[in-house]
């Protein structure tokens, strides 16, 4: 977690901005989030950039998306425009984008990193409903304790959060759990957003419960996961049932329409050997039905803690192996395309993964280990410092794992 960037300001970007219109360049969590914190300190953007496709002319927190070139392309656009990258896993090559079309940075763009070094989960829920191999809940051995978080220990993190942070945009309230098992979730998500932070949620959506008082607690974002559409959705989601999924799928739709039409839907489709065919084309066309973005990418064996073990030639779990065999992208190109972004940053360096017992794990993108017992009782700094030594970074980044995910999460198609 080495963060070396002396956060910017409310002062900063005000006077680095000027009088131009602010655009968000990146419709993702980072975007939804940054555009939380700008709004709160009386600076909304005025449009979100995307690249994706499916997503330019679209709406985004109740902003437009328009294609990159909408700025860069036009002289008199882009002498107007000042830009906040808000893309997680891609800031490095938009800047050099920015470069090239004769933007300077600080002057003309500025990182989101730069206002706020730090992105925070706390996964409120610390139990599954689900089983999927690709995931540790179904693939580890090792499982910590089950429980949830109260509302009372919530509110006392985000506090801490906010002081230590105070440029934070969004929180998501997920990790490794089900965050709609947890009873409270309703009051959970009117906590978050009456401290006016982003709140954020992943879920497999394959709960049995009522989850209408967590929609009408109005949570900002919702992420759903799927990996195929009929009998093939119950094959790599590990104990979910197609039919349950898809009438919560029109449940959700019925329930955003009632009582939060701005409420940001995404179904990230996870790609594998056997998902590719008409079942892509028919998640894709449901999700259109519905309203909701449609957001395809090969899907990956998780956490990292498995492919450290497959670089050190240490056995996988069965259920690692069964993954492995599965994948649309094989392990070995997906590793070597890591190794030829190895030059590029981090993303999961950010991360500050919270868990529901408060206790902190070195890195969000593996199981284990912890580096603190209770966020409540340690800085922020010290955590930072307990992380660096642990040499998990220097580890993972030994064998280009640090780029693992980005290859893997880049937006694609069957």
């Amino acid at each position: 977690m080495t963060v070396e960037i002396t956060p910017w300001t409310v002062a900063d970007l005000r006077r680095a901005r000027g009088e131009r219109q602010i655009y968000l360049w990146g419709a993702s969590i980072v975007g939804a989030g940054t555009c939380r914190a700008l709004e709160r300190e009386g600076l909304p953007p005025v449009a979100f950039l995307d690249s994706s496709d499916r997503l330019a002319g679209q709406q985004f927190l109740g902003y437009p998306v328009h294609k990159p070139d909408v700025v860069l392309g036009d002289g008199d656009a882009r002498a107007g425009a000042y830009i906040v990258i808000t893309s997680g896993h891609y800031e490095d090559e938009i800047a050099g984008l920015c470069r090239e079309a004769g933007l300077e940075p600080a002057a003309d763009f500025v990182g989101a990193r730069a206002l706020n070094p730090y992105d925070p989960s706390v996964d409120v829920a610390g139990r599954c409903n689900l089983k999927c191999i690709s995931c540790p809940r179904g693939n580890f051995e090792r499982q910590p304790p089950r429980g949830n978080m109260t509302p009372e220990d919530y509110e006392r993190v985000l506090g801490k959060l906010l002081r230590e942070i105070p440029f934070l945009g969004n929180l998501q309230l997920y990790a490794w759990g089900e965050p709609l098992l947890n009873p409270d979730i309703a009051r959970i998500i009117d906590i978050t957003v009456g401290r006016q932070v982003l709140c954020a949620i992943s879920t497999n959506l394959a709960v049995k419960k009522d989850f209408e008082p967590a929609i009408q607690a109005r949570p900002d974002w919702i992420k759903i996961s799927a990996s195929g559409y009929g009998p093939s959705y119950e094959i790599t989601h590990t104990g979910g049932r197609w039919e349950l999924f898809h009438r919560n799928l029109h449940r959700l739709a019925e329930l955003r329409e009632r009582h939060h039409p701005g409420m940001y839907v995404e179904v990230n489709y996870h790609l594998y050997r056997h998902n590719t065919g008409a079942e892509y084309e028919q998640m894709a066309a449901l999700c259109d039905e519905l309203g909701f973005a449609f957001r395809p990418n090969h899907a990956y064996l998780y956490p990292l803690d498995h492919i450290q073990a497959y670089r050190e030639g240490k056995p996988l779990t069965p259920q690692a192996e069964q993954t492995l065999e599965m994948l649309r992208l094989p392990l070995d190109e997906g590793i070597a395309k890591a190794e030829a972004e190895a030059h590029l940053p981090c993303a999961e360096e950010h991360c500050l993964p919270i868990a529901w017992d408060r206790s902190v794990r070195s890195c969000g993108a593996f199981f284990e280990p912890t580096v603190a017992d209770d966020f409540l009782e340690v800085s922020l700094a010290e955590i930072q410092q307990r992380r660096d030594a642990s040499g998990i970074c220097q580890r993972c980044k030994s064998h280009a794992l640090h780029r693992f995910t980005s290859v893997y999460l880049q937006e694609t198609t069957r």
